[in-house]
């Protein structure tokens, strides 16, 4: 019996030609507290220091089609959590969620939370601590495994390792974006309500009354108290990007052809945007006008580096031979997808210019990140903290998934950093 956790992915994506050899090279890292979260291809997780080196393991019983562990999720504190599912008979669950703090060579692994009733679809650390300090919240969103219900979003505790849950909604599909403090959730769901929850009155405070155009994943301005989201167009098709505060509106970039996605920038001075897979657009908000863009088109994901300064970019390309994959979207069914040839570019917003780097056919969890990068970008950082290292997970021909890193400051060939399927930086 396969052991896996629930494939949702969105739109474009998979069954990819690769044609560029994915091959390590010596490598040089500066030297931080940066710490890169693996899941090697037993299964287990493994933490490698701000040098790429030095991996120790956090688990060491991950067996295939028994035990498994998914999707290293940093906290900006340094805590990390990660899940898990298991058919061992002696200890067997759907979905686990697992807290080491801190995260140190022979760390205790705590046990969150388990169910035998959902799988994982996803997980995002608030930012700022709970009231009571050493406090974080998590919001894990999951599916049930009978499918009887719609998606669950629950709210997980670690009060100084003390663990508390509570499921504050049902909806499905379902995007969402924590306030700077962590105090509230911005979310969208069920493709019709965009609402604010307050976490200490466990209330909806607010419903905003904007008719939403066709986009997934609402951001709160990392800074302060914006919202970024859609909201229909003058016409049929197209979807205006917005940001709200309080009662005004700015409609930043209007009538954009659907559907759309976005992102502020970690400095929030900015927001990138791709409409109906097209180029990738940066507008200051200030002025409102466009300060970059890209000539590559076809854009399936982006990823702000932390210094506000570049975008990593996926950038898609359709070959005229190869298979199909199916995929299914988050509340939706599966479709068929064309296929399609995945590169990683870089544009530099200060100097306008676009850099190509590598060709890559994704891990499976690689490409489930991608199919929802507008809500993993919230949540799992692909750039080292300085700004300087993509990670990403990549199979080869043979179907063998490593982890691979790219050094945006001296392009090279791609940085084999473990066998695996996916790495995530810490945020510091």
């Amino acid at each position: 019996m396969n052991v896996g956790f629930k494939r949702v992915p969105q739109f474009v994506l998979l069954a990819i030609i690769l044609s560029a050899a994915l091959l390590p090279r010596a490598y040089s890292f500066a030297q931080g507290t940066a710490m890169l979260a693996v899941i090697d291809n037993d299964g287990n997780v493994s933490v490698f220091d701000s040098t790429g080196k030095n991996p120790f393991p956090l688990t060491h019983d991950a067996r295939r089609d028994e035990r498994q562990y998914r999707w290293p999720t940093w906290a900006t504190d340094g805590r990390l959590a990660f899940f898990g599912s298991s058919v061992d008979p002696a200890d067997s669950f759907l979905l686990r969620m697992f807290v080491v703090d801190p995260v140190k060579t022979n760390a205790t692994v705590e046990t969150a939370f388990t169910s035998n009733a959902d799988i994982f679809t996803y997980a995002y650390w608030g930012p700022g601590d709970c009231a009571n300090g050493n406090c974080r919240d998590l919001a894990l969103l999951s599916t049930p495994a009978d499918q009887s219900s719609q998606l669950g979003l629950r709210l997980i505790r670690d009060d100084n390792g003390k663990f508390t849950d509570k499921l504050i909604g049902n909806a499905a599909p379902y995007y969402y974006s924590f306030s700077p403090d962590a105090k509230q959730l911005f979310w969208y769901r069920s493709t019709s309500e965009l609402g604010i929850y307050d976490i200490a009155s466990d209330k909806v405070t607010s419903t905003l009354n904007d008719r939403p155009g066709a986009f997934n994943a609402p951001m709160w301005s990392p800074m302060d108290d914006r919202l970024l989201f859609g909201t229909a167009g003058t016409a049929d098709g197209q979807t205006n990007i917005v940001i709200g505060q309080g009662a005004n509106r700015q409609t930043l970039v209007p009538d954009q052809p659907n559907p759309v996605s976005f992102a502020w920038s970690p400095d929030a001075s900015m927001v990138a945007s791709v409409a109906a897979f097209g180029n990738l657009v940066v507008t200051d908000v200030k002025s409102g006008k466009a300060v970059a863009n890209t000539t590559d088109r076809n854009i399936v994901s982006y990823f702000w580096s932390p210094l506000s300064d570049r975008i990593a970019y996926v950038a898609a390309s359709r070959p005229g031979t190869g298979s199909q994959a199916s995929f299914s979207k988050n509340g939706a069914a599966p479709t068929a997808q064309p296929p399609i040839s995945l590169s990683w570019n870089v544009l530099n917003v200060k100097t306008r210019q676009q850099q190509a780097f590598a060709t890559f056919l994704p891990s499976n969890d690689m490409a489930y990140l991608l199919s929802f990068f507008d809500q993993f970008s919230r949540s799992h950082s692909l750039w080292s903290p300085d700004g300087r290292y993509l990670v990403y997970g990549a199979s080869d021909s043979a179907g063998q998934s490593s982890v691979l890193m790219l050094d945006t400051k001296i392009p090279g060939n791609p940085i084999k950093v473990a066998d695996g399927s996916i790495g995530i930086w810490s945020w510091k």
